[in-house]
């Protein structure tokens, strides 16, 4: 097999998703009280191979909607690189090497949960309603919370705690899917994907988002009671940089708005659960663990908002974000002195009834 056939292939699993579900998946079962090296190992590998299997069926099935939107119509099926067929066996052999794993080293709990979390992936959201609604993005939310209740069960019964991080992954799924489809919008008109940016007016789409980012702080602090300090100041921290990093989208409904937003919810997601895990595993030096979060999140935060990082060569540039958080921080209520970056990308008027 060379080079051209691996990086084909590798580009079905979808890389960025998979390492996401895969912090999540692993952080629950740090959570839980951390795990033996062989569960550990296994769990990593097994759900590693399971979410990538979802991901090159989801490839496949949406091939031939692929080639009508720019972002894939380059992506190795779309274009004729590769073979249906292969894509579908390589997708089949993930599934398969993932589960024999997962039997061989996790509880079949376990197991099931990564199973299921394939089939809201693949069968609720890809074949069955992302062609038919735009809720499908909302319900396929799903997918991304069975990691947290498979890793979890991997080393402990189930309780409320992991229920409500998993319904955190639900809450936080809209708001980051849309932004990211907002950006993407005139893609999913192209191929008649009713994704929410693609069918409603800029301002429901901004109402809809904000709304979204809300939900997802609701159940992140509702779950402050049923965990450890780690985790409660990285979500008063990292929600105020979820609320700065949405803001102006709200605002000003801009492309660029839209770029800073999604990765912003990225960041947000990762360091709540790597808290959440961190704190399952660390009996001292829990004071060490909070000063490190009230110092360095924000900062990520702030390198993340100026540097600048671009989608569909949209770049997006940092608004005043930076500024408020430092006032934040500071305890200053006038608001930041200094010229506004200009903001360069503007949205077309939508005539479009909501």
């Amino acid at each position: 097999m060379n080079k051209k056939s691996v990086a084909n292939l590798w580009s079905l699993i979808k890389p960025r998703i998979v390492a996401l579900l895969c912090i999540t998946g692993v952080t629950a079962l740090f959570a839980a009280g951390g795990a033996s090296l062989t569960v550990g190992l296994g769990f990593t590998a097994a759900g590693a191979c399971i979410a990538a299997s979802a991901a090159a069926f989801n490839c496949y099935y949406d091939r031939n909607l692929d080639q009508y939107m720019n972002r894939t119509a380059d992506r190795p099926l779309p274009s004729g690189r590769l073979d249906p067929r292969v894509a579908f066996g390589f997708a089949v052999a993930l599934f398969l090497l993932g589960s024999v794993i997962a039997l061989g080293t996790l509880p079949i709990t376990s197991v099931v949960y990564m199973w299921l979390g394939l089939v809201s992936y693949v069968g609720l959201y890809t074949m069955l309603l992302k062609r038919r609604h735009w809720i499908g993005v909302v319900l396929g939310g799903s997918a991304g919370s069975f990691p947290v209740l498979a890793g979890w069960t991997a080393v402990a019964p189930l309780t409320l705690e992991p229920l409500l991080l998993a319904l955190l992954v639900f809450a936080w799924t809209p708001a980051h899917a849309w932004v990211l489809a907002y950006v993407y919008r005139s893609d999913f008109i192209a191929a008649d994907v009713p994704t929410l940016p693609a069918i409603a007016s800029v301002k429901r789409v901004q109402r809809s988002v904000w709304v979204s980012v809300w939900v997802t702080l609701f159940v992140a602090v509702v779950a402050i009671p049923f965990t450890r300090p780690p985790y409660a100041i990285t979500v008063i921290v990292g929600g105020t940089c979820l609320v700065l990093g949405y803001s102006q989208f709200y605002r000003e409904g801009t492309e660029a708005a839209a770029v800073r937003a999604f990765f912003t919810s990225n960041l947000f997601l990762a360091t709540v659960f790597l808290a959440w895990g961190l704190s399952g595993v660390v009996d001292s030096g829990e004071l060490l663990v909070r000063m490190g979060v009230v110092i360095v999140l924000p900062f990520a935060f702030y390198r993340l908002w100026t540097l600048g990082l671009s989608l569909r060569g949209v770049n997006g540039a940092p608004g005043n974000e930076p500024s408020r958080l430092t006032s934040l921080l500071s305890k200053k209520i006038n608001r930041p002195s200094g010229e506004r970056v200009r903001e360069d990308f503007t949205v077309d008027s939508d005539t479009r009834s909501e």
